[in-house]
């Protein structure tokens, strides 16, 4: 079977990558008490005011959580705080249990043999590989779900996904699981599982690490450098008048960082760092998910 995609499960081995793509973090400043600073993605978390940051200025509330099972956790610490759900946000969504009366024709679509493939080359149980295919399915038209194999689904379709639509990664998201040559940011269901096995809850630490290190490295140099790491703290606080960090508070947020993850102090995580860092984080990997 021909596979365009880079599988990540329990029978596979994680693909040597030539170009790491890195991340994003967040800090407070030395006369803050290590009160951390809310790492959200799937809740809507509290504001928290940051002594050392311009008299009492606060962090704003996180992202809306749509339908995303929590939030992503990123442990830099005392300036990230694992959170395994914020106060306020949502619970945690487990998968539907669905047979194939449930499933309508899904079932039927996939042929058994591919179905133990997928099963056996993911971190995904079979139910939520069918549970995938119909979800899949629902973003072409009736003649395309006839070749749904052979399909690509433009990353506008995927974004409607109220899994991702929430996200305030879901453009790099994209980025990093499509296997477009034209770098569009589509997605063939292949490319569509392999996302769902690095967020699943049976997917390894190591793994998630790994790819949550390509996401958060938006010009794709293998490092989280300065840059970096402002992009991903406004992808967390947002961008507008009212949340955006000042010019200082950002310098010190990401100077923080760095002194706490930058073990060879040459200005940049690289994914080793990165790994030793999420290492001291048990609530990661449970974290890092998207659930349908």
């Amino acid at each position: 079977m021909p596979r365009s995609g880079h599988w990540v499960g329990a029978g596979a081995q994680l693909p040597a990558c030539p170009t790491l793509r890195s991340g994003c973090g967040g800090g407070t400043a030395p006369s803050m008490p290590r009160s951390g600073l809310w790492v959200c993605v799937g809740g809507t978390g509290p504001s928290m005011p940051r002594s050392g940051h311009g008299g009492g200025a606060q962090l704003p509330a996180c992202p809306a959580p749509g339908s995303l099972s929590g939030p992503w956790a990123l442990p830099w610490s005392g300036f990230l705080e694992t959170v395994v759900d914020a106060p306020g946000g949502r619970g945690v969504t487990r998968l539907r249990q669905l047979g194939p009366a449930a499933m309508g024709g899904s079932a039927s679509q996939l042929p058994r043999d591919l179905l133990g493939e997928y099963q056996e080359l993911t971190f995904l149980t079979k139910q939520e590989i069918l549970l995938a295919h119909k979800r899949f399915s629902e973003l072409l038209s009736k003649e395309e779900r006839e070749s749904i194999l052979q399909k690509r689904v433009p990353k506008s379709k995927i974004l409607t996904l109220p899994e991702l639509r929430a996200n305030p990664f879901r453009d790099r998201i994209c980025r990093v699981f499509s296997t477009s040559e034209d770098g569009d940011g589509s997605m063939s269901f292949e490319d569509f599982l392999d996302m769902l096995s690095v967020f699943s809850d049976s997917a390894t630490s190591e793994i998630k690490s790994h790819y949550a290190f390509r996401i958060f490295d938006f010009d794709d140099d293998g490092t989280l450098d300065r840059k970096d790491l402002e992009k991903l703290v406004n992808c967390l606080t947002g961008e507008g008048d009212e949340t955006r960090l000042s010019e200082s508070e950002m310098d010190q947020l990401i100077q923080n960082i760095l002194e706490e993850s930058d073990i060879d102090k040459d200005g940049t995580i690289n994914l080793s760092e990165f790994q030793h860092v999420i290492s001291r984080s048990p609530d990661f990997a449970s974290s890092f998910k998207i659930v349908l």
